[in-house]
């Protein structure tokens, strides 16, 4: 103990001896203490009135904190991810208040992606940057993905510790076996974080998958030099396969490991408190598959070639309920959600809308309330529309289909989603209209309370009593001004950080080609910036799909679903700097 004080107090002095390590402290220090109080006084805001997203979450919550899991079974209880649910619940257990804890998190992903990059970068002031430049993320202040108690917040910081653990990983892969296990292990436990995080998270498999791949391949021939495809045999019989070698593919192999039993663990919890063995029952199970079925079906009418915004039609009901008995029997039900229910005033339902107003029907019919009875039920209708399609009483739409939940298009559709697309692009790169607002806080007291207690947040400055006559408006704080300025300092030099982008960029591939000296980095760099590139075109045009079914809601979608693209195009950025900086080291490699 004795040693370990004396070690640490001359580290200290030795610090204080160097006064741009100093600096270098007080700056980093200064910087991470901002971003703490931005997040810890934000102006966070929930709306208990929304039953499926922020209300949802919160009752998640309150469940888990009374160890009932997810609450009783309902149309709610399996319908999303349990990760924002769980981070809440884990801030309330270490008593931190939910702020702290989301701006301790943005600090953990930025310390870990910047430290992921530290083999190709000497200076610690670009270090600094990066570190900084991931922290203050303008996507991380803007109000949807940074105050609303909703699921998106965590998105962000997420996919920056995800991305930051497969390239720290990537550049390690000939580090000894601690430092390689350490990267592993941040990746093994922040892939099915993120995974359950939301139910459209497949984006970013690839990425990893791939990945870790090509990590797994370099540990294997790393003593091999390298080598045409024909020459294959040779060396496959040269290979030398030692115990590190074993023990670096098997932490390559411990991501999907921990996914895989995060996913059995959540089945197995739901098996416990449900009855069913499945971790969602809207995008999983017999539901899913009903889905499928629907949205696939060729109702016989033009409406599909005049109105692509429709993805399951009245008339497409109507055909299902013919063939399928069991549908039939909640026929009264289904009638409802077109004469009486909140979902529609009597018109077709656009986008996916439908499965939540057909699950309300069958809550209306009596199920939902038994989650074995519910799978059973939906497992019928699927075996009589799967016979219907079968002996040719359904027939399918001839669409072009990305998912199993998700429209089809047709071929007169593609233009409206390269809108889409453009529009989601410019929001990513450009950091469109964000900002930190004075958005109101919605619901019963009682229901705010109870949200309160479980963040350890007040709501008091934005909530206000709907039956009070002159309400005090909501004024925009001091937290976020000094946000918005951020964003606004981040979309004023964007033009130069852009161009610095691009040359970065064209020396990458320029030394890609041409460079001796560097070439291994340079390939690195362009390997991992291609990987980003498409995985990022994967997500764009995931999302894309999906929201074109609402163009009069093209912009309010594309700002509210394309946060997660940020991080992605903020690491190819960094990359193409990295670039830049190797123009140095080849200059002195010349000189000599």
């Amino acid at each position: 103990m004795q040693k370990i004080k004396n070690r640490t107090t001359i580290d200290l002095k030795r610090m204080l001896n160097q006064p741009t390590t100093v600096f270098l402290f007080i700056a980093v220090f200064s910087l991470t203490i901002l971003r703490l109080v931005l997040s810890f006084k934000a102006p966070y805001f929930v709306n208990m009135y929304a039953g499926y997203d922020d209300q949802l979450f919160v009752q998640y919550s309150k469940s888990i904190l009374s160890g009932n899991w997810l609450g009783a079974y309902s149309t709610r209880a399996l319908s999303k991810g349990v990760s924002y649910a769980l981070f809440m619940v884990w801030s309330n257990k270490l008593h931190f208040s939910y702020g702290f804890f989301l701006g301790l998190f943005n600090v953990l992903a930025s310390s870990v992606a910047a430290l992921a990059l530290k083999p190709l970068i000497k200076n610690r002031w670009i270090l600094v940057f990066i570190y900084t430049f991931f922290l203050f993320s303008p996507v991380g202040l803007t109000s949807e993905y940074s105050t609303r108690i909703y699921r998106n917040p965590l998105v962000i910081p997420t996919v920056f510790l995800v991305i930051g653990c497969l390239v720290g990983l990537y550049f390690r892969k000939n580090a000894r076996i601690k430092i390689f296990a350490c990267w592993s292990i941040g990746l093994a436990c922040s892939f099915p974080f993120f995974w359950y995080i939301r139910e459209d998270s497949l984006w970013l498999f690839p990425l990893v998958f791939f990945g870790l791949v090509i990590i797994a391949g370099s540990v294997l021939f790393d003593t091999i030099k390298p080598f045409k495809m024909k020459e294959w045999q040779i060396v496959f019989k040269s290979l030398v396969f030692t115990k590190q070698k074993a023990i670096k593919l098997v932490l390559c192999l411990l991501p999907f490991i921990l996914l895989f039993t995060t996913t059995k663990v959540l089945q197995s919890l739901n098996t416990q408190h449900y009855g069913v063995s499945l971790v969602n029952d809207r995008t999983g199970g017999a539901f899913k598959d009903v889905s499928k079925q629907l949205i696939r079906m060729d109702d016989g009418t033009s409406l599909n070639q005049t109105n692509a915004t429709i993805w399951v039609s009245k008339e497409a009901l109507k055909k299902a309920e013919k063939v399928s008995p069991t549908l039939k029997s909640i026929s009264k039900n289904i009638d409802w959600i077109y004469n009486g229910s909140p979902w529609t005033g009597g018109e077709e339902i656009a986008g996916d809308i439908i499965f939540w107003a057909l699950r309300d029907a069958a809550a209306q019919a009596g199920y939902y309330k038994n989650a074995k009875q519910t799978e059973a039920f939906w497992q019928k209708v699927n075996t009589e529309l799967s016979d219907a399609y079968a002996n040719g009483k359904l027939e399918k739409k001839k669409e072009i289909y990305l998912s199993a939940t998700g429209d089809g298009k047709t071929l007169k559709d593609l233009p409206l989603v390269g809108e889409f697309m453009r529009t989601g692009l410019a929001y990513n790169l450009l950091y469109k209209d964000y900002s930190q607002g004075s958005d109101q806080s919605l619901g019963l007291k009682k229901d705010i309370t109870e949200a309160e207690k479980i963040l350890g947040h007040s709501f008091d400055n934005n909530w206000r009593d709907v039956n009070e006559k002159n309400k005090a408006p909501i004024k925009i704080t001091l937290i976020a001004k000094i946000s918005n300025i951020i964003i606004r300092l981040y979309q004023k030099l964007l033009p130069i950080w852009l161009i610095i982008n691009v040359l970065g960029l064209g020396i990458i591939l320029a030394g890609s080609f041409f460079s001796k000296s560097q070439l291994i980095t340079f390939r690195g760099l362009l390997l991992l910036i291609v990987g980003l590139m498409l995985t990022y075109l994967v997500f764009l045009i995931g999302v894309s799909w999906f929201c074109s079914w609402a163009p009069d809601r093209k912009e309010l979608f594309m700002m509210t679903y394309t946060g997660a693209g940020v991080p992605v195009i903020q690491w190819i950025e960094v990359l193409t700097l990295i670039g830049l900086l190797q123009l140095p080291i080849i200059a002195k490699k010349i000189k000599k």
